[in-house]
């Protein structure tokens, strides 16, 4: 065996210490692929650091192709895309990462021997047969796996899984159909077994049949630390009744996209979320920002890092809620993109407790204008911001220089898309 190979087969055994990857990367160096090494390095890096230090912030805005291994997808293997596919992120700490199997019938042909060449972890899942499924439970490359993707209906492969003990090293499950009325019994079944036992992250997109069942099984498991519903029908009551049980009792991670929550819910939240919490997102929940008042006061928030309030209509009320608020004072990331804000929320959001604090901060798509682009440059600058993202398009041209010469290599003019959390 070469040194290569000996080195590649100790990543493949470790996958979760970076060490392997590290001491690969200094025999990239010594082997003439300087460029290859810097990605592993800067990605094992990037995968140690939260996502709102300023490490973090820089590289996804200023380096995003490093942050997507976009440079190196030709280096990857060709495959079936009609069977297998490497999806658009692959990599994670330097190597490929993720796998999209289409049917699970050709596991053992196409997929399985990837598992052998490369220190994968996520697997994105779709269609197959029980016993399609019993084959991959039997698979020694399932003690590789950290996050599954269930693409369709999930209930045959996890009744496959979740009783093996190879597959306790899962510590994610995305649902992105999560609707039927088996879905509540799937979940509690889940979390008597093993898979479910070892699970810290589960999330659910698509899916309002059934949500108050759902919402009961979810706290018949023990406490998650990252929670993810994404057009789940999720109302005020089901918050109370999630955050009333175990299962969000010690969230560090909750997302929210696309629930009508309103104020309603918000308040409810206000009322329930655990300590603890260090990123929250909250977009398009429906609120015009009334209801921000009670998550403003909420001492339980104190430690939040990282707030997504994308896509809400937001008022000036909201923005000065916002901005006297005590409990986010140490905010470190905001997103506000798409919320209709005006010069008047810019005025308060570079007059709050947190202005100082900021790492990042996310105003595309809003109407600034020019009299928010004044608020902007007569504010101080925060000593540790790495991104103000601004709509480059909506800006003229002296009003983009002024920023630059203002916040330097910190602003980010992004024309016509939103950057995801």
């Amino acid at each position: 065996m070469s040194d290569r190979d000996a080195l590649l087969a100790a990543i493949r055994a470790h996958p979760d210490e970076d060490t392997p990857r590290l001491v690969y990367a200094d025999y990239l160096e010594e082997h003439d692929a300087p460029a290859r090494a810097a990605f592993v390095r800067t990605q094992v890096e990037y995968a140690r650091t939260p996502p709102w230090e300023p490490f973090a912030v820089r590289l996804r805005w200023r380096q995003p192709d490093t942050v997507s291994g976009k440079p190196f997808v030709k280096d990857l293997p060709p495959v079936p895309g009609s069977v297998i596919e490497w999806p658009s992120e692959p990599f994670r700490r330097g190597f490929a990462w993720a796998l999209t199997l289409h049917h699970a019938s050709m596991w053992d042909r196409f997929a399985e021997p990837l598992f052998e060449q490369f220190p994968l972890g996520k697997l994105f899942l779709s269609h197959g047969t029980l016993d399609d499924w019993v084959r991959v439970g039997a698979s020694g490359s399932v003690r590789q796996l950290r996050e599954l993707v269930f693409n369709v209906s999930p209930i045959e492969p996890l009744l496959v899984l979740r009783d093996k003990p190879d597959a306790c090293g899962v510590t994610d499950l995305h649902f992105r159909r999560a609707s039927g009325a088996g879905m509540p019994e799937v979940i509690e079944d889940l979390l008597r077994a093993p898979l479910g036992r070892a699970v810290r992250g589960l999330h659910f997109h698509t899916g309002y049949e059934s949500l108050n069942d759902l919402i009961d099984a979810l706290n018949t498991g023990g406490p998650l630390e990252r929670l993810s519903f994404s057009v789940m029908g999720l109302t005020a009551d089901l918050v109370r009744r999630l955050f009333d049980g175990p299962a969000g009792s010690a969230l560090t991670a909750l997302r929210v996209r696309d629930e009508r929550l309103g104020d309603e819910g918000l308040h409810a939240l206000a009322e329930t979320l655990p300590a603890g919490l260090s990123d929250l997102e909250l977009s398009k929940i429906d609120t015009r920002g009334g209801g921000l008042e009670a998550l403003a006061r909420c001492d339980r928030l104190a430690g939040l890092q990282r707030l997504n309030m994308s896509r809400n209509p937001l008022t000036p009320r909201a923005a000065k809620v916002l901005a006297q608020s005590r409990v986010l004072a140490g905010l470190r990331s905001l997103d506000l993109s798409e919320c209709g804000i005006d010069a008047r929320f810019v005025r308060h959001v570079v007059h709050s407790k947190f202005w100082w604090n900021l790492v990042e901060l996310d105003l595309r798509k809003n109407p600034l204008a020019a009299l928010g682009v004044k608020h902007l440059l007569d504010a101080p600058v925060p000593p540790g911001l790495a991104a103000l993202a601004l709509d480059g398009d909506a800006l003229g041209g002296d009003s983009r220089l002024a920023l630059i010469k203002k916040y330097g290599e910190a602003v980010r003019f992004v024309a016509n898309e939103v950057q995801g959390w």
